[in-house]
């Protein structure tokens, strides 16, 4: 989690940068419905007038206004207003620039609605008294009255209260138009950096990944396997982008969105539905969180295993053919692809449940603000547009909340990936170098001095007392039954796996003291199973080299023998090679091998069984190349054939992980009675 962090951080403006985009998108988001309840509330039910203090008054009104006010209201009253003689009919009173609207409001609600009702009310000396008692918590509808008076008495001083209205409507729909770009702006660069962050961190989390599995030896491998690495590298990656793609696109809008959308509705009366819908959409988060998330949490697993599966279909078709088994496994990966297919629909229908219900839900709530407000619209308490605020305020809390569900149900599948991907990153390689390291000198002498091994959880020890020098300039040999320990001896020179004890020393120094990469450049391998890359021959050849170089190349393929079956193709070292070397045949593929190593003109030669797939004339061809190139060279052959170690200088048996007999093709004859049943059993004679 601690390299996903670090990962995350590297990209800390450009996070900055989507959190102000996020605020900038929520925020002009919440605007919105605000000026469609403006052009509603002002600019069509009040032909565009904001406030019922008028603008300009006649001196009737005014008089009538002052004879409502107290003593102090007056002097603001009078304050506020100025005659003028010239714009209108009749001689006016017009409203000062400087004068506070707020205050005004205050003092002029209950005057202006006496005035506008004087035919319907018995005016005296406690009507402000008796209005304050009757109308005290319905001030919107008194509101209303006024602005409609206003309205009347601006139309009978020739004010054209249409043209005021149509200015009133452009004015504020520019203003939203406005604010709607900024937010299309805003959603559209947040989420063109959100997908860029969340692809550039996939990307680099790709790279450490397989920076790490580079670092991985045998052992490491053999932990996590091949199909599981694969998809951690694949797939447990794309759900950590998709992640933090919704964790910059959701998580952290969703919240801004349903908070400021409640400040806005709260204190109002219909607060109790916006509570009702937001209890009904958590219980629906919680049953649908409970039933799907052990679902997610068992998708990877199921995804490795299918991947398993048709892995080792794909590898072993050629056995899988040979042995009329076809049926059987296209059975194994049916069952495979039928248990992740199940999974994955049972998540599906869970989650195709969400947006009926969550419509259902929505409408049932817009019904119920509709229902409940149109009464309160009918009692003058509530504004058409101020209900129809309220209603997109509301569905903006629900989707807010829904959005949240919807990743909650999502987050555990991609915890599930950050600890898959973690646990690559935050793995410990147990063949590494030491802090300290010491350089390596010109390579005279190999030798083990008492090696002891055993395989990782394993209960004994695979190889025993193993002690033998390899001086430069000599070929040593391994031979015995299968299973006896050779493939695992020459693996503990690379240092595939350390030595449980013992030592292993190039010129007296242990090779767990210098570093790996310096210990491996001088090491030219040749695999059992040669291993080619997909490419041309010439970049095959030349793999262990810092560049192509043609002239190597078609040295070492002459010497590995490979050159014949080169030069029959037109494209030479050009010729393409397909994943795995799957184009050549094994013999091919074994001296392309074998060429490879050469080419490096290595100090060390290890051939792991690696002459296997030969004929004996060319066996023989490649043995006598090899010698000239490697008299000043330390060679370690590990072979199944007797032919191909009799003319070594050291031969070493090996049974059940134990040295039975060292020495010559002669000296073991009349010494080890294995190695005369080898040669017996192949060679015939005695």
């Amino acid at each position: 989690m601690k390299e996903i962090l670090k990962t995350i951080g590297k990209y800390k403006f450009q996070i900055l940068v989507i959190l102000i985009l996020l605020f900038v998108q929520a925020n002009t988001e919440l605007e919105l419905p605000s000026y469609t309840s403006k052009i509603v509330d002002v600019g069509i039910q009040s032909s565009g007038i904001e406030s019922y203090v008028p603008e300009v008054i006649s001196i009737e009104n005014y008089n009538n206004i002052m004879s409502l006010l107290d003593e102090d209201d007056k002097k603001l009253f009078i304050s506020s207003y100025t005659l003028n003689k010239n714009d209108y009919k009749e001689v006016v009173y017009s409203l000062n620039k400087d004068s506070n609207k707020d205050e005004l409001e205050n003092i002029l609600l209950y005057p202006i609605s006496i005035i506008a009702n004087k035919d319907k009310l018995d005016i005296n000396d406690n009507i402000l008294t008796n209005l304050k008692e009757k109308y005290e918590g319905n001030e919107s509808f008194l509101e209303q009255i006024n602005v409609n008076y206003i309205k009347n008495s601006y139309e009978k001083l020739g004010i054209d209260v249409e043209d005021m209205q149509m200015k009133y409507i452009y004015s504020t729909g520019g203003r939203m138009l406005l604010v709607a770009v900024i937010s299309m702006i805003a959603t559209i660069f947040s989420v063109y950096m959100a997908s860029k962050l969340s692809a550039k961190i996939g990307r680099d989390l790709r790279n450490k990944v397989m920076k790490k599995i580079m670092t991985f030896e045998t052992e490491e491998l053999n932990k996590f396997s091949t199909s599981s690495l694969i998809t951690r590298c694949t797939n447990d990656i794309v759900q950590v982008q998709m992640l933090i793609m919704f964790l910059f696109r959701i998580i952290i809008f969703a919240p801004i969105m349903a908070i400021g959308a409640i400040t806005k509705v709260s204190g109002s009366s219909l607060g109790w539905v916006i509570v009702l819908s937001v209890i009904v959409v958590l219980c629906l988060m919680l049953i649908v969180f409970f039933v799907v998330v052990p679902k997610f949490k068992k998708m990877q697993d199921l995804l490795d295993k299918m991947n398993l599966v048709f892995r080792e279909i794909l590898e072993g078709i050629p056995v899988i053919r040979a042995f009329a088994n076809e049926k059987h496994e296209e059975k194994r990966f049916e069952k495979a692809n039928d248990d992740l297919t199940k999974n994955g629909l049972f998540i599906n229908r869970a989650m195709a449940i969400l947006s009926p219900t969550l419509t259902m839900i929505m409408n049932s709530v817009s019904i119920l603000i509709v229902w409940v407000g149109a009464s309160k619209i009918d009692m003058g308490s509530l504004q058409v547009g101020t209900m129809i605020a309220f209603i997109s305020y509301t569905m903006q809390i629900i989707m807010s909340f829904l959005m949240v569900s919807m990743v909650l149900i999502m987050l555990p599948r991609a915890l599930v990936s950050v600890k898959r991907i973690s646990e690559v990153l935050n793995s410990d390689v147990k063949i590494k170098d030491k802090e300290k390291t010491l350089n390596f000198e010109k390579e005279n002498e190999v030798e083990f001095r008492d090696v002891y091994f055993r395989y990782p959880d394993a209960t004994e020890d695979v190889l025993r007392n193993i002690s033998f020098k390899a001086k430069k300039g000599t070929t040593t040999a391994f031979i015995g039954s299968t299973g006896s320990g050779k493939s695992t001896l020459i693996n503990l020179i690379p240092r595939f796996y350390d030595v449980t004890s013992g030592e292993i020393l190039v010129n007296g120094r242990n090779i767990k003291d210098v570093k790996i990469k310096d210990l491996r450049q001088k090491i030219g391998y040749v695999p059992q199973k040669g291993n080619l890359f997909s490419g041309t021959i010439l970049s095959n050849i030349t793999f262990g080299i810092k560049k192509e170089d043609r002239e190597k190349a078609t040295e070492a393929a002459k010497i590995s023998q490979a050159l014949e079956f080169i030069n029959e193709d037109k494209d030479g070292l050009d010729r393409s090679i397909s994943q795995g070397g799957t184009n050549v045949s094994g013999g091919q593929r074994q001296r392309l091998s074998i060429a490879r190593a050469i080419c490096k003109d290595p100090d060390i030669y290890i051939f792991d069984d690696s002459f296997s797939a030969l004929d004996y004339k060319t066996d023989a061809n490649l043995r006598k190349e090899l010698a000239k190139i490697t008299k000043n060279k330390i060679v370690f052959v590990v072979a199944q054939r007797i032919s191909s170690v009799m003319h070594a200088d050291n031969i070493i048996v090996l049974d059940n992980g134990e040295v039975v007999g060292m020495g010559t093709h002669e000296e073991l004859l009349k010494t080890c009675p294995i190695y005369k049943e080898i040669k017996v059993s192949q060679l015939g004679g005695d």
